[in-house]
Formats: structure tokens, C-alpha cells, sequence
């Protein structure tokens, strides 16, 4: 068994103002996990004090930290960030179409419980329409992993529209959270939303399945139990 969370950290700036990435790693340490996705995260951005937060965390949490530039400022940058327990074994990084705010889809392959699996980390687009295109390059990609695989982050949507729809199609995925019948529990502070997704491969079997309070963001973490059938 092994576990996952995808959260998105606002760069450590919580819901009191302050920005701490060393509350961020606090809380993922006492999670546990072994493998992590995270959104809105900073390396050397002036704004978060040039901390290099990937390095961070993989320095405190003891993880292989691989990250995502999807927007660079200065010789700083923001996106996505997956870290592994055990190291990984391949990396990809892939732009997603769409105008607006650029967009990524970071894939790690990590051995999990000894079964080489396919880690995708992604933050969508917050317009609708180039939501939708993205979602749709997104499954294509995941569709061509023959592989077991994961697909984690923040969707800026719900359960129920065509994004999600469009990234659950032909199930080869499935919502983690509906096998605890979570639906009705909020990622997103500000609106009550849930936003926040772990889709898994329908060969793991969901174990557990958990939303986390915290003020380390306005979103919460996201953290499943899985195992290999």
C-alpha cells in the first residue's frame, strides 16, 4: 500500500496571511505520504523570498522533488512540482494548449510498492473553455500510458462537468473520493468546492481516502491510500 497527496500549496501563503513554506512541509510530514503532487509552487521568486521551495521540501521530507517551470519570473519560476520516496525512474514535462496563464502536465514514474507507476500532476485553467481543451490533451497523453497510473492536482472544477467528464472518459480513471462517498467535501475554502483530485487507475484499489484541514492554503490537501490488486 502506498499513499498519495495533491495539494495546492498558493506558494505557502495561508489563510491568515502569512506565507510559510516550512508550515507546508509541517503539514505534508505528518502525512506520511509517498508520493505528492503540488500546484502554485515557487522557486526563487522574489514574493516567497527566493526560497527554492521544491528543494525544501525534498530536503525536509527526505522525497526526490522534480519540478515544473510552467511561468518564469526572472530567474525564478512557478508551476507544478511531484515528489517520490524512491527515486524516479523517468520524467516528462509537457505545455498544455490554451491561452491565457500558461499551463503544464508533469509526469514522474516512481516504483511503488515494486510496480513501476505513471504520476501526472496538473493545474487547469481557470476560463472554461481552455479548461476544456486542456482537459481533453490531458487524457490523450494519460491515454497513451499503458502503464498504471495517477492523475493528480487541481482541476478548477467539479464532479459532474465536462472537465471531469472528459478526463474520466472510457474509465480508465477513476474518482478516488467516490468510493468514500466524499463528494460533499470542499478543497477549495473560499467557495466550499471540491477541486482537488487523486483519479487513479482502476487496477489500484482505493483504501482510504481523506481531505485535511489546514490554513497552510485555500486549498486542503488530498490524501488516498492505495494498493496494487
Amino acid at each position: 500500500m502506498f499513499r498519495v497527496v495533491t495539494y495546492n500549496i498558493r506558494s505557502g501563503l495561508g489563510t491568515d496571511g502569512i506565507r510559510s513554506i516550512r508550515r507546508i512541509a509541517d503539514t505534508l510530514a505528518s502525512l506520511s505520504p509517498d508520493v505528492i503532487c503540488l500546484q502554485e509552487v515557487h522557486q526563487r521568486v522574489l514574493r516567497s523570498w527566493l526560497s527554492n521551495q521544491p528543494k525544501h521540501l525534498s530536503v525536509r521530507l527526505g522525497m526526490q522533488a522534480v519540478f515544473q517551470r510552467n511561468i518564469d519570473f526572472g530567474f525564478g519560476g512557478y508551476g507544478n512540482a511531484i515528489l517520490v520516496k524512491p527515486l524516479a525512474i523517468h520524467c516528462r514535462s509537457q505545455r498544455l494548449p490554451g491561452s491565457g496563464e500558461p499551463r503544464g502536465l508533469l509526469e514522474v514514474t516512481a516504483n511503488l510498492d515494486g510496480v513501476d507507476v505513471d504520476v501526472f500532476c496538473t493545474h487547469l485553467a481557470t476560463d472554461r473553455a481552455t479548461r476544456l481543451v486542456q482537459a481533453r490533451r490531458v487524457w490523450e497523453i494519460l491515454h497513451a500510458s499503458r502503464g498504471p497510473k495517477l492523475l493528480c492536482g487541481d482541476m478548477n472544477d467539479v464532479r459532474g462537468s465536462q472537465t471531469i467528464s472528459t478526463l474520466l472518459q472510457e474509465a480508465v480513471l477513476r474518482d478516488t473520493a467516490l468510493e468514500f462517498d466524499a463528494d460533499n467535501i470542499p478543497t477549495l475554502c473560499p467557495t466550499n468546492r471540491r477541486v482537488d483530485y487523486v483519479f487513479a487507475d482502476i487496477r489500484f484499489a482505493v483504501k482510504s481516502y481523506q481531505v485535511i484541514e489546514s490554513d497552510g492554503s485555500d486549498h486542503r490537501p488530498v490524501v488516498v491510500d492505495l494498493e496494487i490488486v
